[in-house]
This record gives C-alpha cells, sequence and structure tokens, in this order.
C-alpha cells in the first residue's frame, strides 16, 4: 500500500498547488471536480447501504454552489447577493423531484440536502479563500499544509502514545492524537508568521487553534457517514488514499469557518 500512496501523493500534491497557483477558471473546474467525485462516492455509500439518494438534485444543486462563488469572484459579484436564495433551493430541489416520485422517502430529501450542503457548499469556499485579495492563494497554501502536517502529527502521535480513544465515530483517533493536532497547527502557524506578514501574530495563531479542531471535526463527520454506511474508505478512486471525499473530508468544515473569520477580521 506504500507505494500505491506515495505515486498518489507525486502526482497529487504538485497539481493542487498547480491550480492553487493559477487560480480563477482551472481553480474552480478543479474544486468542481472534487465536489463532483465526492458526490458520487457520497451516493454510492447510501446505496451501498441501502439508504436512499436522490442522485439528480444532488448533482445538480452539488455543480450550482462552486460556479456560484467562482462567478462572485470573477467579478459577477450581484450573484452572490442571491447566494440565500441558492441556499433555498437546496432544500426546495430535493423536496420538488421527491413529490413527483411513486415512492416518497423523507429520508431521500434529508440524505440528499445533507450531501448538498455537507459536500458542495462547504467546499465551494475553498473558492472564496483563493479569491481573498492580496493573499488568497498564500493562505490557501498555508491551510493545505497545516492540515497535512496535523494529520501527519496526529496520526504519528496516536499510533505510538495514544492511549485514551477520542470517541467511538473513530476508533484510532485518541486524545493525544487530537491535542498533539492543535499544537502542532498553532506551531506551524507561529513559524508562518515569521515569513508572512498578511496577517499579525495573534491571528495566525488563532487560524492555527480554528483549523486544527474545525479540520478534526470535519474528519470525524466524514467517519460518521461512513460508519452509517458500513465503509471504510469512500471509494479506491486515489490508490492509497481512499476517495476524493476521504482526501478532502478535512477542509468541509475548515474552508467556511476560515472564510468568514477572515472576512471578518479584515471587516
Amino acid at each position: 500500500m506504500l507505494l500505491p500512496r506515495v505515486l498518489t501523493a507525486i502526482i497529487g500534491i504538485p497539481l493542487v498547488f498547480v491550480v492553487i497557483y493559477s487560480g480563477g477558471l482551472p481553480f474552480y473546474l478543479f474544486i468542481s471536480f472534487v465536489i463532483a467525485m465526492s458526490l458520487m462516492e457520497y451516493s454510492t455509500m447510501l446505496k451501498s447501504n441501502l439508504r436512499p439518494v436522490d442522485e439528480l438534485s444532488l448533482m445538480l444543486m452539488g455543480m450550482v454552489f462552486p460556479l456560484v462563488f467562482y462567478l462572485n469572484g470573477a467579478g459577477y459579484s450581484d450573484i452572490y447577493n442571491f447566494l440565500p436564495f441558492f441556499i433555498s433551493l437546496g432544500f426546495i430541489i430535493p423536496f420538488a423531484f421527491e413529490l413527483f416520485r411513486k415512492e416518497k422517502y423523507l429520508e431521500r430529501v434529508s440524505y440528499t440536502v445533507v450531501g448538498i450542503f455537507f459536500i458542495s457548499y462547504n467546499i465551494s469556499h475553498l473558492i472564496s479563500l483563493r479569491e481573498i485579495k492580496p493573499y488568497g492563494m498564500k493562505l490557501l497554501i498555508l491551510i493545505l499544509v497545516c492540515v497535512w502536517v496535523m494529520d501527519s502529527v496526529a496520526y504519528f502521535i496516536g499510533s505510538k502514545f495514544g492511549k485514551n480513544k477520542l470517541n467511538d465515530i473513530s476508533p484510532k483517533k485518541t486524545v493525544e492524537g487530537f491535542v498533539a493536532a492543535v499544537i502542532s497547527a498553532v506551531l506551524f502557524f507561529y513559524l508562518a508568521s515569521k515569513f508572512f506578514d498578511f496577517l499579525n501574530l495573534k491571528s495566525f495563531l488563532t487560524l492555527g487553534i480554528i483549523i486544527s479542531i474545525s479540520g478534526q471535526l470535519s474528519d470525524l463527520a466524514e467517519s460518521l457517514i461512513k460508519r452509517a454506511c458500513g465503509v471504510k474508505d469512500s471509494s479506491n478512486l486515489l490508490p492509497g488514499h481512499g476517495g476524493f471525499f476521504d482526501r478532502f473530508d478535512s477542509y468541509i468544515f475548515v474552508a467556511p469557518i476560515v472564510y468568514y473569520w477572515v472576512i471578518f477580521v479584515n471587516r
């Protein structure tokens, strides 16, 4: 498993940095692809456990949100004023589709809406993070690297020294690993503050705390879905890494929380 994992990382990591550097349309297309693949994996997991989901409205509304965030960053700022309308559509469309089905299930609407907002709406905020002027690219790269660092530290400390289970959702996660991830993220942004000056030291340290906690909670939320579906990985599309949903799960809570926190700090 080590070789496929390394090869996937060698190919994937440079690609991620290239699209982040490019921004604009290339980054939008990349995030849309990630969202689409994650939604398909989400749907497949649910169906494998006989849980109903409406794939049409899931994919339809799932692709709307990254487009809205991209158009806002591309200069069509008026469309962002209609974001509450599109959020409402995220509920209306699944309900409307269900009303015309022969067999109607409220559960299908629920699972569909969860997928739309948990995956698409949240991850789409990465597009807005990238478009924050003038430091969006730097900030997004720091977030990605921080998540990689804290995940590695949490895994190492948890596997070597972890004795207290964090919860029942993911048996391998420990309190020791969770705390180590928080400390490593704070230290990472402390070091980042020495090289970047677009935020002050207090904001950088706060960012480390926000990312470490929200990132780990986001990971646990995806684990909750996988546990409910009885699967270990969302798919095997990325050898050694699971699926796209697995690889981007930490950013599901991080993206919106960090984006609105940065907007609040700079208001």
